[in-house]
C-alpha cells in the first residue's frame, strides 16, 4: 500500500524472527530474505497496520539492505501487542517503489505433533485395535483471530480403510463435535493446508481439540489424541 509499480513478477521476500517477551516489551531476532526486486534493497521495516493497510515503521530493519539480512530489535510492550493481534506487518522498498516493493503480513506460528492410539477414543472402539496407531502433526500460524493449520496425518494397523479423519473440540476423555474435516477417505502420508475458524483457533490454543481417525468398523473413531495447547500466545 500503495501498490508498487514496474516489472514484479519474480519479486519474493521472507521474513522469519523469533519474539522474545521481556519485562518491557520483546527481542526480535530476525532473518530477512528477497530476490527479484527491481533494484537494490534500500530499507526493509516493519510497520504496524492490519492486512491491506499502511502503517507507521515500528522497527527499521536494515537500509540498505542485502539478502540474507538478519539482527536483533528491542520492541515496546504495544508492539508485541500489535505482533499477538497480527497488526504488523514486514516490508522491503526500493528505489522504483519508495513506499514499498513487496510485503508480509506477520504472524505467530507454533509446531505440534499428537499421537493417536485406541486407547484414547471414545467411545471405546471395537474389534483387534490395540496394534492400531497414528500420528498427527501440523503447523498453526495466526493473525489476531484468524488463522491457517499445515497439517499432515500418517497411520497404520487399522482395522480397514480410514473413512475420514477429523479435528473435534472436546477435552481429554470426552467426544465432541466435528470442528474441521481432515479428509475422506485418507490414505496414510497425506497432508494440507487449510483455514481455521476462529472458533477452533480458539480451542487448538487451550488445548481443547482432538483428533480421530474413523474406520467402517469403528465409524465413531478407532484411534484418537488430544492435541497439546498450541503456545500461540508469545511469553518470556
Amino acid at each position: 500500500m500503495p501498490a508498487p509499480t514496474g516489472e514484479l513478477g519474480a519479486a519474493r521476500g521472507t521474513f522469519t524472527a523469533t519474539v522474545t517477551a521481556t519485562e518491557t516489551g520483546a527481542s526480535i531476532a530476525w532473518q530477512l530474505t528477497f530476490s527479484g526486486t527491481t533494484g537494490p534493497a534500500s530499507a526493509a521495516h516493519t510497520h504496524t497496520g492490519p492486512r491491506g493497510t499502511a502503517g507507521g515503521v515500528i522497527v527499521a530493519l536494515c537500509g540498505p539492505c542485502e539478502s540474507p539480512a538478519n539482527r536483533t530489535a528491542n520492541v515496546d510492550a504495544s508492539v508485541l501487542s500489535a505482533i499477538q493481534a497480527g497488526s504488523t506487518y514486514a516490508n522491503v522498498h526500493t528505489g522504483t517503489n519508495k513506499a514499498g516493493e513487496i510485503r508480509g503480513q506477520i504472524g505467530v506460528l507454533a509446531s505440534v505433533a499428537t499421537a493417536l492410539n485406541s486407547r484414547q477414543e471414545v467411545p471405546k472402539p471395537k474389534g483387534n485395535v490395540k496394534r492400531a496407531r497414528a500420528t498427527f502433526t501440523a503447523t498453526v500460524t495466526s493473525e489476531g483471530t484468524t488463522g491457517k493449520i499445515g497439517w499432515r496425518l500418517t497411520f497404520s494397523r487399522l482395522t480397514g480403510r480410514a473413512m475420514a479423519a477429523h479435528i473435534h473440540t472436546g477435552q481429554r476423555g470426552k467426544a465432541g463435535p466435528v470442528a474441521l474435516a481432515l479428509c475422506g477417505p485418507c490414505r496414510s502420508g497425506m497432508r494440507r493446508s487449510v483455514e481455521l475458524s476462529p472458533a477452533l483457533l480458539t480451542a487448538l490454543q487451550a488445548g481443547r481439540a482432538y483428533v480421530n481417525v474413523h474406520t467402517a468398523r469403528d465409524a465413531a473413531g478407532e484411534v484418537r489424541g488430544q492435541i497439546a495447547a498450541v503456545p500461540l500466545r508469545i511469553t518470556g
